[in-house]
């Protein structure tokens, strides 16, 4: 028998070991791809948010339907109104009015106001003389307290239009006999009936009285940027009113403006040629930094499914975003930066209940220049300082101006 033989075999294969991944590196994808996304929400919440602001604080009003949020529950001497939640109107105390469809009644005190749990309830009592609307009416409370024209204050007057770099413009005239000229702007997005309040003041004083609108009210030429700007561009037209009053016979003229306008005043102030013409101004709950009314507002806005309000680093990021979507000008908008421009002395009238815009910059301005500035503060919303007490108001600014006389 031949030797057997052995066939060779190949040695076996090194078996690999595969290696487990270790809880440091699963745990740092997992955070990696927590932050992306989280990034990613973050700021497509921001571009949200940057686009409330510009719904909110940019874009022209267009005109529609009046909004009447409270439906009338009881009807006499005094009416009770019922609302959802989301009202900001509930619980403002002072004169105002009622206004609903094709009526309107002026109302002389707030009587009570109660949370319900599922909305508001206002009971307020009309002033003498005044029929209130029927039971189930839809209306608004409204803290222009007159509506209408100077006529409807007992005032005689007319229609003129006055020139700026984007079109002409209507205001309500109102003669006198002084040279000073009272030169009045209402809020963005508000009418000259905002004016009716401080006009028998002003009257009172002797002097002529223009009330004008400017751009981007309702049926108004806009700003080329199709933007509210915030004193950045619409101070040409508070600038050309007073060059209109100029050339109507004025050697001077005071500035009055109602928030908004706060800003397109205040940046008038800080660089018109015509501004040694002011003699002073008069701002109600004066807007005079953009950026700290956007915080404000946020800080005050409730997040959509948690108890919770928008916080500041989010409003940043919606800001930032801001400003190259809507191209904002954060700095230019802030005239806490430009005090050392003002050189007019100005009255400022700012309600500590004030959740439009913060009293805090109103104060901060008074800070930074008490040499110019009186700032008279109460428990009032916003511009309801003469809603509160109109005689308190008058006596303000007739002491205030009185000084610069």
């Amino acid at each position: 028998m031949g030797k057997r033989t052995s066939q060779a075999t190949s040695p076996s294969q090194p078996r690999v070991r595969r290696k487990h991944r270790s809880l440091l590196g699963s745990t740092i994808r997992i955070v990696a791809i927590v932050v992306v996304v989280g990034a990613v929400v973050f700021l497509a919440t921001g571009w949200f948010y940057s686009g409330q602001i510009e719904s909110g604080a940019l874009e022209p009003p267009r005109s529609g339907p009046p909004d009447y949020p409270w439906q009338v529950t009881e009807s006499g001497s005094t009416v009770s109104l019922e609302a959802s939640p989301s009202t900001d109107q509930a619980g403002e105390h002072g004169l105002s009015g009622l206004r609903w469809d094709g009526g309107y009644a002026q109302s002389d005190a707030l009587v009570r106001s109660e949370d319900t749990g599922g909305g508001w309830l206002d009971v307020r009592s009309l002033a003498p003389g005044e029929q209130g609307p029927p039971v189930d009416t839809d209306v608004s409370v409204d803290f222009y307290y007159w509506r209408g024209t100077p006529a409807d204050i007992g005032l005689d007057y007319e229609t003129v239009r006055y020139a700026s770099d984007v079109g002409s413009f209507p205001a309500w005239f109102i003669d006198g006999p002084s040279d000073t000229w009272a030169i009045v702007v209402h809020g963005k997005g508000g009418t000259r009936e905002e004016a009716l309040r401080i006009i028998p003041i002003l009257h009172d004083r002797g002097y002529p009285i223009l009330v004008i609108d400017y751009r981007n009210d309702v049926g108004q030429p806009r700003d080329p940027s199709g933007y509210f700007t915030y004193g950045v561009s619409d101070w040409v037209d508070v600038a050309s009113a007073v060059r209109y009053a100029n050339e109507n016979g004025a050697t001077n003229h005071i500035l009055v403006g109602y928030s908004y306008a706060g800003s397109m005043i205040t940046s008038y102030l800080t660089q018109s040629p015509l501004r040694n013409f002011t003699t002073a101004a008069i701002l109600d709950s004066p807007l005079l930094s953009l950026g700290e009314a956007v915080d404000f507002r946020a800080s005050n806005t409730d997040l959509p499914l948690i108890p919770a309000t928008v916080p500041q680093v989010l409003t940043n990021v919606a800001k930032w975003i801001g400003t190259w979507r809507f191209d904002i000008d954060w700095e230019a908008t802030d005239y806490l930066d430009q005090t050392s421009n003002l050189h007019t002395p100005i009255l400022i009238f700012h309600g500590t209940e004030d959740i439009s815009v913060p009293i805090s910059t109103s104060r901060e301005l008074a800070g930074l220049r008490p040499d110019i500035v009186t700032l008279v503060e109460n428990d009032s919303g916003h511009t309801r300082s003469w809603n509160i007490g109109p005689d308190e108001y008058a006596a303000a600014i007739n002491a205030f101006l009185d000084e610069q006389e």
